[in-house]
């Protein structure tokens, strides 16, 4: 006798998690379609100006497409929730769940499966995948595309930097302080031999010129080395903070592990590190938010499906996917300006959001 085995997802939410996966992957297809044509015609003039190869062109899209899956999932999980669940609707497929005694949870909880494994996936790709594509996008724009001498180059002694000056040896430059921390210059001669060098503690930028730290020269004249603390007139370090924003990498550039040391080695050195503890805290925050656009969109396309066009449910639950990026981007400026402890600036949106979607739960049932 053959014994029929259950299959292992009953036949409801597989059917649920087969429609939402489908306009899911109908949603990311077309919003990575729609940025990537919107970023290409807004870098047309630069394309033009530098004539690259289209094959860096290629190269800087294929690059930059993690990062850009990363910022659409989010999204594209509010879209694909609200329009399956508005089509089911629409065929009176959610009135006879209903009718069945099956409830809004009950509807929610593939969804939800879903949500949770996409917010698993998005952590994973952003530490495993985004770091290094991010980095290398940059770098085919400013130096391949755009045919800038890579001057910088990070190793365990901290960064080395072709300025106007000559060699510099930099352990931590900040960029949205405009800050520089541990300064070696290294003054060639033409033939290459080392005339002197300039150790400035720290340097700040002040509008217009560098505020520098007592600066100490040490110049090498022949088997003897003359040391002299510098006056303000006696040097001036003359690159901008832009001329070193090669140096800086962004936290999308870094996994939580490699911010988190960036962060410890800042406050050792006594740098204020709240904005890095801003991005830290957005790591772990940010892939919770397909979960939380799902808590949203069930009940917003579960609540009076008869009565609401699915074009409605679908702005209103865009204006609210709209709304939490606001809220987002206010929490975390605030954040950075240190107005807020970073860890709330991080996860004040998925808070609101997730009250606000359970309220809705409340009233859906």
């Amino acid at each position: 006798m053959i014994t029929a085995f259950p299959p292992p997802v009953p036949l409801l939410p597989r059917y649920l998690l087969r429609e939402f996966l489908r306009l899911f992957a109908l949603c990311m297809l077309g919003f990575i379609l729609v940025y990537v044509l919107v970023d290409f015609f807004d870098r047309f003039g630069t394309y033009l100006k530098y004539r690259p190869p289209v094959r860096l062109i290629l190269s800087y899209f294929l690059f930059k497409i993690p990062l850009i899956l990363t910022q659409l999932v989010p999204v594209a999980t509010l879209g694909g929730a609200l329009m399956a669940l508005g089509v089911m609707a629409r065929h009176n497929e959610l009135t006879a769940m209903r009718a069945s005694g099956v409830s809004t949870l009950q509807i929610a909880r593939p969804l939800l499966v879903a949500g949770v494994a996409l917010s698993i996936a998005i952590f994973a790709w952003d530490e495993s995948v985004v770091p290094y594509c991010s980095e290398r996008y940059r770098h085919i724009d400013n130096v391949e595309i755009r045919n800038k001498p890579q001057k910088a180059l990070l190793d365990d002694q901290g960064i080395w930097f072709h300025g106007k000056a000559g060699i510099y040896n930099i352990e931590q430059f900040d960029a949205r302080k405009q800050t520089i921390l541990g300064l070696t210059i290294y003054d060639f001669s033409p033939g290459f031999e080392l005339q002197r060098l300039i150790e400035i503690p720290s340097a700040h930028w002040e509008g217009n010129a560098w505020a520098l730290e007592t600066p100490i020269e040490r110049r090498f004249e022949g088997a003897n080395v003359v040391t002299r603390a510098l006056q303000p007139a006696d040097f001036v370090l003359p690159d901008a903070p832009q001329d070193l924003q090669v140096v800086q990498k962004e936290p999308d550039e870094l996994n939580f592990a490699k911010l988190r040391r960036h962060i410890r080695e800042l406050t050792r050195k006594g740098i204020d590190a709240t904005e890095y503890l801003v991005d830290l805290h957005l790591k772990l925050a940010v892939p919770f938010v397909p979960l939380v656009m799902v808590l949203v969109a069930v009940p917003l396309s579960t609540r009076n499906p008869r009565q609401r066009p699915l074009a409605t449910s679908i702005g209103i639950g865009l204006a609210v996917g709209f709304s939490y990026w606001v809220l987002l981007a206010l929490s975390v400026s605030l954040g950075h300006g240190g107005a807020i402890p970073p860890i709330i600036a991080a996860w004040t949106a998925n808070i609101v959001f997730a009250l606000l979607g359970a309220f809705l739960f409340l009233g859906a049932e």
